[in-house]
C-alpha cells in the first residue's frame, strides 16, 4: 500500500485503502469504476470465502465497471520451483504426486480452469485472461542482462503473448478482467 501511495502523483484521483476483502462494508454499492483484487484470492483457501470476496468486489464495482482478479497458477509453480529455486522440488516438494496439486499454504494455488470457473460461478463475465508474468521468472537472469533495445523488444513480445490462450498456463500469476 505504501508503494502505491509513493507512486501517486499530485492531482491523481486515486484512493488507497487497506482492509478485509471479505468485508468491504465501509464502501457503498456501485461506487468504483475499477476494483483491483490483487492478493486476497491467493490467500483465501475456503471456496466460500473466495466467493464472498468476489461478491464484495462485485458489490462495490459500478454496473459498467471492471474488476481485476489475480491468482497464483498451481501448475507453473511446480515449474518455477523446480527450475529456479529447488532442483529437487519434484522429489521433495509439498504437492500431491498424483494430481500435482501444490499444498495451499501460505498461498492458495489454482489452475487456469479453476480460476475461470470460480469467476463464472460468481456470474461474472470474463473479458480478458492474462499471463501476468509469463516466462519472466524462469528467464529472469537472461532478461535482466538484456541491453535496452532487446529489453524493449522483449516487453513488446511479452505483452503480445500474455493474452494468448496457449501461453496462459505458462505464468505464475494469472490476471482476469471481468465485468458484471
Amino acid at each position: 500500500m505504501n508503494r502505491i501511495k509513493e507512486k501517486k502523483k499530485p492531482g491523481m484521483s486515486l484512493k488507497v485503502f487497506q482492509g478485509n476483502a471479505l468485508d468491504l462494508s465501509n464502501f457503498q454499492d456501485n461506487q468504483y469504476d475499477i476494483v483491483l483484487c490483487f492478493g486476497p484470492l491467493y490467500h483465501l483457501g475456503d471456496r466460500e470465502d473466495q466467493l464472498k470476496c468476489i461478491e464484495e468486489v462485485k458489490r462495490v464495482c459500478k454496473e459498467e465497471g471492471i474488476m481485476f482478479f489475480a491468482f497464483i497458477n498451481n501448475d507453473m509453480v511446480i515449474v518455477t520451483q523446480t527450475m529456479c529455486y529447488e532442483p529437487d522440488y519434484l522429489i521433495n516438494g509439498p504437492y500431491n504426486r498424483q494430481t500435482f496439486k501444490v499444498n495451499d499454504f501460505p498461498f492458495v494455488f489454482i489452475t487456469v480452469q479453476q480460476a475461470r470457473e470460480l469467476l463464472q460461478s460468481s456470474k461474472l463475465i470474463i473479458v480478458s485472461e492474462i499471463a501476468a508474468d509469463g516466462l519472466s521468472e524462469l528467464l529472469a537472469d537472461k532478461i535482466n542482462n538484456m541491453d535496452d533495445e532487446s529489453y524493449r523488444l522483449w516487453l513488446k513480445f511479452h505483452y503480445y503473448y500474455s493474452e494468448k490462450p496457449e501461453f496462459l498456463g505458462a505464468s505464475n500469476h494469472l490476471l482476469f478482467a471481468a465485468k458484471k
